[in-house]
């Protein structure tokens, strides 16, 4: 099939780490409300989260990108957030997509995946996907 080779140029060229956020450690204490409020931001993994030194997730697999992303060879970006319960991805949502709606259901199918050897229990992680052509 002609998208064979299409899956595997896009597995060697454009695939996508997928992980938490770098586990740093806590982020420093907000200045102010509007700086609470930013780093609160659906986009970044909460403070306890990133505390929580979880395992990162494992790549996007080529094989998880749509049809209609591999023929048009389209590059974009999923966030999903999720709590990890028991070292388990629950309550996932997709809270920042481009091209909206492109790549959600794939990387809500793969965020669901995630599992945590060290079986923690912390809320407000953030997932960023990325597909690249």
């Amino acid at each position: 099939m002609k998208h064979t080779a299409t899956l595997s140029a896009a597995c060697l060229l454009a695939l996508a780490g997928c992980a938490t956020p770098p586990a740093g450690g806590p982020a420093p204490a907000a200045a102010s409300p509007a700086a609470a409020a930013a780093a609160a931001s659906p986009l970044h993994s909460s403070p306890e989260c990133l505390a929580a030194r979880l395992k990162p997730s494992d790549p996007f697999p080529a094989s998880a990108i749509p049809e209609a992303a591999l023929a048009r060879r389209q590059s974009g970006w999923v966030a999903v957030r999720y709590d990890v319960v028991g070292g388990v991805a629950r309550n996932l949502v997709v809270v920042g997509s481009t091209p909206p709606g492109l790549y959600d259901a794939a990387a809500l199918e793969h965020a669901a995946r995630y599992r945590d050897p060290g079986k923690a229990t912390v809320g407000g992680c953030v997932m960023h996907i990325d597909v690249r052509f």
